[in-house]
């Protein structure tokens, strides 16, 4: 019986090669672009004395009708901002990867949870994330300090989620590139039992 063999072509272009295996060239990269829009944007801004970037109670900015023109307003406002991104944060952290690793991922047989019970959850989350993404935007897009805000908020919680998902790893370079090229290797054709298998057929190829 002939095997269907799907063998992955070889990357010429070693830079985008290089961006898609070191996430640390391509982290800097979208840190140099986020300066670079960051500072044109706020040049436009500046030029035109957008309300966006004032701090504290003003008059011209406009929250869902209601201005934020005093200490109170802006307080309830700031600190639902902080409480709501951290809880934002926390449940992407938590229930996006359990999707992603549990349900959707072919090679998880086992499932915590009834079929009826893994919908409602993912279901229930999705009207969760939409209400409050929208929310969120709104609020983040009317003020520099709420935006301000939000961002101490998601990196405070991204710091202690990544610290919980790294927890009992080893650092190891070599073994990490061992274990992403044989993974690849073993998905190179469609029937192969094995990276050995795999690497056999791509040979014959």
């Amino acid at each position: 019986m002939r095997r269907e063999t799907v063998c992955m072509p070889p990357v010429h272009a070693s830079c985008l090669r290089l961006l898609f295996e070191d996430q640390r060239l391509l982290v800097g990269m979208l840190t140099v672009w986020t300066v670079l829009s960051s500072a044109v944007c706020y040049y436009i801004m500046l030029v035109d004395h957008s309300p966006f970037l004032s701090f504290g109670p003003n008059t011209r900015t406009v929250l869902f009708g209601v201005k934020l023109d005093s200490w109170f307003k802006w307080w309830v406002v700031a600190i639902y901002t902080f409480i709501s991104t951290t809880i934002a944060a926390f449940a992407s952290d938590a229930i996006v990867p359990w999707v992603t690793n549990t349900i959707q991922d072919h090679k998880t047989k086992y499932i915590p949870y009834p079929p009826w019970v893994c919908i409602v959850i993912i279901q229930l989350f999705t009207v969760y994330a939409v209400i409050m993404s929208v929310i969120g935007l709104f609020v983040a897009l009317s003020q520099v300090d709420f935006m301000i805000i939000r961002l101490a908020a998601d990196l405070i919680v991204n710091h202690v989620t990544t610290l919980y998902f790294v927890h009992g790893k080893i650092v190891d370079a070599a073994r990490y590139r061992e274990w992403t090229e044989g993974s690849e290797l073993t998905h190179l054709c469609k029937n192969c039992t094995s990276e050995t298998d795999a690497e056999a057929v791509c040979n014959e190829t």
